[in-house]
């Protein structure tokens, strides 16, 4: 019997955040695999390609930069709210400045929002907590 690995979506257009992103998932790349997409409108055809099937293949959660140039963060949400099996797919919003952070959180699946980090240890600590919301860590006790 084969468990399929699970994984977290990134909707994010800045090389250098998918490579900050990327380098602090390695850690737990025995437990999620990171996808990547580079738009909302790239993120929203596949998880809907996704769909097809008995068994969706759709992702734990996503972490979705607000600021794209296609198919920004809000465009996103409202396309996974107005798709019945999406919506419920737990987002982390972060945006490099905080005006888009409080729109997103409106959204019923949205679960954070978090300036966008600019270190290498603030994205680490990002990646943890979507390791958590993604069953590979243990929740903290204490």
């Amino acid at each position: 019997m084969s468990v399929s690995m699970k994984s977290v979506l990134l909707v994010e257009d800045c090389e250098d955040d998918i490579g900050l992103v990327e380098q602090a998932f390695r850690r737990y790349s025995g437990a999620v695999r990171l996808e990547t997409v580079r738009s909302g409108e790239a993120a929203l055809d596949l998880l809907r390609c996704r769909l097809i099937g008995e068994r969706p293949k759709l992702p734990v959660c996503i972490l979705l930069d607000m600021c794209m140039a296609q198919g920004n963060g809000i465009w996103l949400l409202r396309g996974l709210e107005d798709t019945p099996a999406l919506r419920d797919i737990p987002v982390m919003v972060m945006s490099e400045t905080g005006d888009m952070l409080g729109p997103a959180r409106v959204f019923g699946n949205v679960v954070g929002a978090v300036q966008k980090p600019a270190r290498q240890h603030e994205f680490r600590k990002l990646v943890e907590d979507l390791a958590r919301i993604a069953g590979a860590m243990p929740q903290s006790v204490g």
